[in-house]
């Protein structure tokens, strides 16, 4: 065995012996004051002279315990450190990548939505998710919320247009509607109905499309859920449907309670299908 390992094991075999003289000498029970403690009784000890820690410890018995005496050379591998060397170390384990979002399946929207019509699921199925998996509507309380009001907006998605002509929207400042005929330009329009000019503007700047110039372009089904998702987004609803329910988010995406029992209903008969494992 070599010095410098001998050193080593001194040492450590010292800090040993300091370690248990404190801990009989000074120990008190957990939780109990100093002040208050009892008296601990003077009980004489191997470790109370320091001229006897090396002949308790016994460092050949120490040796002969677990302590195979090994040359250094063979201490320390050295394919087990790259420290001071030119080899690289290895890199360390890519985390595992993060799960997928949900995704709604045509037959969970079927069963979401038993209104839409058939031949619509495979036209609608993709680009539903698609808008979900970049707005972060990924879990299925907010999914089952957002198709709940889609469904409902869009009359099951049998439109992605108002059927109304628009006209009670006209002179609605709050909507943005200040000029004339915008009320009937700028109607309900997407998967959630989105209305008045102050919307079509800010929806046009976030994604470059320009709705004002062309409000019909909201209506094709290309554009009719991810505008939605931007509604969605613009106005925080993913927290609102995790904190305070689908009556509130309701409230924000219809600006009252108009059908909001069946609302509800679409909302809880999606948690069903999307929870089942």
């Amino acid at each position: 065995m070599s010095v410098s390992h001998s050193r080593r094991r001194f040492r450590a075999a010292l800090a040993a012996a300091a370690m248990i003289t404190t801990a009989t000498t000074t120990a008190v029970g957990v939780g109990t004051s100093v002040a208050n403690a009892d008296p601990v009784p003077s009980v004489p000890t191997r470790f109370q002279e320091p001229g006897d820690r090396l002949l308790a410890l016994d460092l050949t018995t120490l040796s002969t315990a677990g302590w195979a005496e090994t040359d250094d050379s063979a201490a320390v591998d050295p394919a087990a450190s790259t420290e001071g060397s030119d080899v690289p170390a290895e890199p360390s384990p890519a985390p595992p990548p993060a799960p997928a979002p949900l995704a709604v399946t045509p037959d969970d929207l079927a069963r979401i939505v038993p209104g839409i019509q058939p031949e619509k699921i495979g036209q609608y199925i993709a680009p539903l998710n698609d808008a979900m998996t970049h707005n972060g509507i990924d879990t299925p309380v907010r999914q089952a919320a957002f198709i709940a009001q889609l469904a409902v907006e869009s009359d099951s998605f049998r439109t992605f247009e108002e059927y109304a002509s628009g006209r009670a929207y006209e002179g609605r400042a709050d909507l943005g509607n200040t000029q004339p005929g915008d009320g009937e330009r700028f109607k309900g329009r997407g998967a959630i109905q989105i209305t008045g000019r102050h919307n079509y503007e800010k929806l046009s700047e976030h994604t470059g499309v320009d709705y004002v110039a062309h409000p019909e372009l909201l209506a094709a089904p290309e554009n009719a859920f991810t505008t939605a998702a931007w509604y969605w987004t613009s106005r925080n609803l993913n927290q609102v449907a995790d904190t305070a329910g689908i009556v509130r988010v309701s409230e924000i995406v219809n600006g009252g309670h108009n059908a909001l029992s069946r609302r509800v209903a679409d909302f809880q008969r999606g948690l069903d299908v999307l929870i089942q494992p």
